[in-house]
């Protein structure tokens, strides 16, 4: 079955005079202003959240939405058969309307009846209680009426509870359903939720408890019910696939990633334990590559421009770790003389992207230039810094017998080179070395400090601030809209003791925040001059670009 059957065969199942559901539309994946718990929509009910408590939803009850979210808590496991950023979350939810029972029997009548799944190979899980919560009984009454054999439920404490984000929410016990996938899926046992021969397909969240700043849980007025079911888990075992990627979902994606970096992905239900290191290393890189080019385009469409701090810091590692790894699969095919990516490829993964998702995302079609746009913007950008930083990189990988690359090495090329920590974490991986992450955390805030005390000892309150800012007007930021910095013009050169300063009228750079350094970019002035950006600090609405002597 494929997907596009799903999301009809659903809908239509909700929208039945029985079940009487109200669609209710995706929302952006970058939250509203008043949910400050998460950088991402990370679940179809987080738009609902204010319905929980008694707000009464302009359409009713009863709903259901497809939600696109992205998570990138695990990013490090993308590239197995099921961890995605970005996933399509198909939910049910009830506000205060039917329960527990209702929402068991309708979730095991759709897997048996409308998707045609045998009852024996369902299995599910619940809560066995916990934090003055009683074992969930009911939930366990209510699956064996409705046919799940009693060797197919296990009890599970605190992973089977919807615990609230912060302080104070709602929250309350969950049932995970699980899909027997079958005795060739190691290990045949039926442990459900340990192991990859059963696959969870959909979780029952009963949100009947309000924790409150005291950590008392007690019954909510209104009982609601918040369901998940992901749209990729669920197609990979009805269309019989080893991993998510291998589904209609991801199959044109693949196609185009094979054509832009002459290489092939492995044969589809080929199992993984009979692949050579170098198969090996080339599915996760296409499965990296597939992911992350899918969830950059979403965070595009819903306008999140990539940078470095917070959610745009989140993007920006997407675009760049998937740019490296079309790197891997081509270098790896042509013995190291790959080519790179060019603006015509990657739009052609756009265009692969648009073309399977815009009919239930139509507002792609209308980003697709845009967000092709700011793709190839940022790999432009990071060409550079893959070339100034993988030579380094090289020589310190060739012959390290201690394996370790040490916290001074990864923050030269860091803070020299501008090369993310991340990918010299994961390129030293591939050759079974380690980077000292502690030293070079410190390393770091020798420099976060260094670069703290450079603006304040410009704007110190003994200092004559008029002397560096006198008639100099605010700095217009262009970072979300300019590809090319010709129209920059130099407002003032500032000599301090360890840098220089520049000032422009307009920037495309962004200032450093919060934890996040600035860019790591170059200026090319008209006389063909270049200089290396360390940092840019804003003071008072004025980008201070600090270029290294």
């Amino acid at each position: 079955m494929k997907s596009e059957q799903v999301r009809n065969l659903r809908k239509k199942f909700r929208e039945e005079t029985e079940q009487n559901h109200k669609e209710v539309q995706p929302c952006s994946l970058v939250p509203s202003s008043q949910d400050k718990t998460v950088i991402f929509n990370t679940s179809g009910m987080q738009q609902l959240v204010p319905y929980l408590t008694g707000k009464e939803h302009p359409l009713g009850k009863r709903l259901f939405n497809i939600q696109r979210c992205v998570r990138t808590n695990d990013i490090e496991d993308i590239g197995d058969e099921r961890h995605l950023s970005m996933f399509e979350m198909m939910g049910n939810r009830s506000l205060g309307n039917y329960f527990k029972k209702e929402s068991l029997k309708r979730s095991i009548h759709f897997l048996t009846k409308e998707l045609q799944i045998p009852i024996e190979k369902i299995g599910a899980t619940i809560f066995i209680g916990g934090n003055g919560i009683a074992k969930d009984l009911e939930a366990k009454e209510i699956l064996l009426a409705n046919g799940i054999s009693p060797d197919k439920i296990r009890e599970l404490d605190e992973d089977n509870f919807r615990w609230p984000p912060g302080a104070v929410w709602p929250c309350g016990p969950c049932c995970e359903i699980f899909v027997d996938r079958g005795e060739a899926y190691w290990p045949a046992d039926r442990n459900i939720g340990t192991n990859d021969r059963y696959t969870e397909v959909w979780n029952n969240v009963f949100m009947e408890f309000y924790k409150d700043d005291q950590g008392n849980y007690t019954k909510l007025k209104q009982q609601n019910v918040d369901t998940g079911m992901g749209l990729e888990r669920l197609c990979m075992f009805l269309q019989n696939k080893e991993t998510i990627f291998e589904t209609d979902i991801f199959e044109e994606i693949i196609k185009t990633i094979e054509k832009n970096t002459e290489s092939t992905y492995p044969a589809y239900n080929q199992k993984e334990e009979e692949w050579w290191a170098f198969e090996k290393r080339q599915v996760k890189s296409f499965r990296i590559v597939c992911d992350h080019i899918r969830a950059s385009c979403f965070l595009l469409m819903d306008w999140v421009i990539p940078s470095n701090e917070g959610r745009w810091y989140v993007l920006r590692r997407l675009i760049r770790r998937m740019y490296y790894h079309t790197m891997i699969l081509s270098n790896e095919k042509k013995n190291g003389e790959g080519k790179t990516l060019s603006f015509d490829e990657i739009k052609n993964l756009v265009t692969a992207i648009v073309s399977k998702f815009s009919s239930a995302y139509p507002e792609l079609i209308r980003q697709s230039d845009s967000i092709t746009k700011e793709l190839s913007k940022e790999i432009e950008n990071f060409k550079a810094t893959i070339k100034r930083g993988e030579k380094q990189l090289n020589d310190i990988l060739d012959g390290n017998e201690k394996k370790i690359i040490s916290g001074a090495e990864a923050f030269t090329l860091y803070d020299s080179y501008g090369f993310p920590v991340e990918l010299t974490i994961e390129i030293a991986k591939m050759q079974w070395i380690e980077v000292d992450l502690i030293w070079f955390e410190k390393e770091l805030e020798k420099a976060r400090e260094k670069s703290r005390s450079w603006a304040s000892s410009m704007f110190k309150k003994t200092v004559d601030r008029a002397q560096f800012l006198e008639g100099i007007p605010t700095t217009e930021f262009v970072g979300y809209h300019s590809e090319e910095n010709a129209e920059m013009k130099l407002l003032k050169k500032i000599e301090l003791e360890e840098n220089t300063v520049l000032i422009f009228d307009k920037t495309p750079f962004y200032a450093q925040w919060g934890w996040q350094t600035g860019d790591f970019w170059t200026i090319v002035d008209n006389d063909g001059t270049t200089y290396q950006i360390s940092d840019v600090q804003k003071y008072e609405g004025v980008f201070l670009h600090f270029i290294k002597k």
